[in-house]
């Protein structure tokens, strides 16, 4: 019997373990941990909520489930649960594949614990357990799985962070109102939407990058920790996805330093070709990919990023200027063009955008999927503004709407977006209708200088989700699908500001210039 099991066997009080989790990974589970994964660690010991961005194959899982094993062993009453995005294979394989690794290696430190199938217990009451995230029923139903949950110590777990529902953030934080409550969230931050992602935005949680370029792997060159990242793994990302910067060109926030020990490193292409060994200096990230699968960070703005963050925060200082001075009013003499998206399934919101040449309106939102009932909201808000006309979303359940509108005296146009584009631009045409106009937008925002966005986090959010590429000459934009995906919710406000851009973009419109 080892040193280890010894003590374990003579019931050794691991209480004196719960200031130092980095020591009782080393000291009771024989683990071995980069730098980054023992701040991640100790902020969980010293924080309620905390966020790890982290880049692929840098042991964030293996870290978390040590923390989750610390936390069940070292602290009397409590409970442990774990969650991941679904798939339930996520949470089975990944988290419980290394807390069930741990279990196997260390017999003794559960011998008087019930071990269950994602359960392990000592108690009724004390318990380290794993709860699936149900990809059907209502947000509600989610919310309640997480809600309830209340001991004096009570930890968190939750792994690809990015892609959990919001509505199971709002259940495990109605249970961290009192006692001893923590939280560790682990994502690889692939896009700044979802809760875990404004939580960081607003400084609501504790938030540690475990990046590549700190990996005992990548830093010395060998496999000092077997079936992590490596080092010709990394070089030939940074081959593959960046470029050393020009003589003169300037530093911005898209670009690193090459690490001295990567200085003159190489690497071979999949085909077995050798890169040329990396030289010194600053390198640009061209491929968004790499800020996430390397460096553990938000991409700035990626070349494929379809509006910039900067062109945002512009338009968002001249809403707040033009306001200060005339209110929230749209131009003398300018007339509204309306768009407005209709909501597909129960969780969606119809929302309503009101553009008058570069000035947009504080955007209008309302539940509910009846026609009649969406219809007759948007024409009171169309005559309300005395409206130009309404571009109403006409697909699927929307398809009723404008008809119903141009029935009651309203000007509305139909609008099918996965139809035929109807322009195209210098840089190609447009796949479907749907890339036009959120390509319009863009267009709006970078080169507008009367473009103006009213204060809204939400519509913010989602102009920055999507990206686009150029395949065989078409432009196409991120699909409502995945942006879906990455908001966990339908990007409505934004989808009713582009469909403000249809028949002529906003050349053909009045604006503030």
């Amino acid at each position: 019997m080892g040193s280890i099991e010894r003590r374990v066997g003579e019931s050794l009080d691991f209480k004196r373990y719960q200031a130092d989790p980095v020591g009782f990974g080393e000291e009771i589970l024989g683990e071995r941990f980069t730098d980054d994964v023992k701040v991640m660690m100790e902020s969980v010991r010293d924080n309620i909520i905390t966020l790890a961005r982290s880049a692929n194959a840098v042991g964030k899982t293996h870290g978390a489930a040590r923390v989750a094993i610390w936390f069940y062993k070292c602290f009397g009453n409590c409970q442990v649960y774990t969650a991941a995005a679904p798939p339930e294979s996520n949470l089975r394989n990944l988290l419980w594949g290394e807390i069930g690794s741990i279990i196997e290696r260390h017999p003794d430190l559960f011998k008087r614990d019930e071990v269950k199938n994602l359960h392990v217990s000592r108690s009724a009451q004390s318990f380290l357990t794993g709860v699936t995230i149900p990809t059907s029923g209502s947000e509600a139903q989610r919310e309640a799985k997480f809600s309830g949950k209340h001991s004096p110590n009570l930890l968190f777990v939750v792994d690809e962070g990015d892609a959990v529902p919001d509505e199971v953030f709002r259940g495990i934080e109605s249970c961290m109102s009192g006692g001893h409550a923590r939280l560790l969230i682990m994502l690889n931050p692939r896009a700044e939407a979802g809760e875990a992602y404004r939580m960081s935005r607003d400084r609501k949680a504790k938030v540690v990058s475990l990046s590549a370029f700190n990996h005992p792997n990548v830093v010395e060159g060998r496999d000092v920790i077997p079936g992590a990242v490596t080092r010709e793994t990394t070089v030939r990302r940074i081959n593959q996805w960046c470029r050393p910067l020009a003589e003169g060109e300037p530093v911005d926030g898209e670009c690193f330093e090459l690490p001295g020990f990567l200085e003159g490193a190489v690497a071979s292409t999949q085909d077995g070709q050798s890169y040329d060994p990396l030289r010194p200096g600053w390198y640009k990230v061209m491929e968004p990919a790499f800020s996430y699968m390397v460096l553990g960070q938000y991409p700035s703005k990626g070349s494929a990023q379809l509006i910039s963050r900067a062109w945002v925060i512009q338009a968002r200082q001249r809403w707040d200027a033009y306001v200060a001075e005339h209110g929230e009013q749209p131009p003398q003499y300018s007339m509204a063009v309306m768009g407005l998206d209709v909501g597909e399934y129960g969780s969606d919101s119809n929302a309503a955008c009101f553009r008058s040449g570069g000035f947009v309106e504080r955007l209008t939102t309302w539940g509910g999927i009846d026609t009649i009932q969406t219809a007759d909201r948007a024409i009171g808000l169309y005559r309300e503004r005395n409206a130009l006309r309404c571009n109403v979303d006409a697909t699927g359940i929307g398809a009723g709407v404008a008809p119903y509108m141009a029935r009651q005296g309203c000007s509305a146009v139909p609008v099918k977006v996965a139809s035929s584009p109807t322009q195209k631009t210098d840089m190609g045409e447009f796949q479907i209708l749907r890339d036009q106009l959120w390509w319009a937008c863009r267009e709006w925002l970078r080169a507008d200088p009367g473009a103006m966005l009213p204060p809204d986090e939400s519509l913010a959010e989602e102009l920055l989700v999507p990206t686009y590429e150029i395949k065989n000459g078409k432009i196409r934009v991120m699909s409502k699908d995945t942006m879906r995906e990455l908001l966990r919710r339908s990007p409505d406000r934004a989808d009713a500001l582009c469909l403000t851009f249809l028949a002529g973009g906003f050349f053909a419109e009045c604006d503030l210039r």
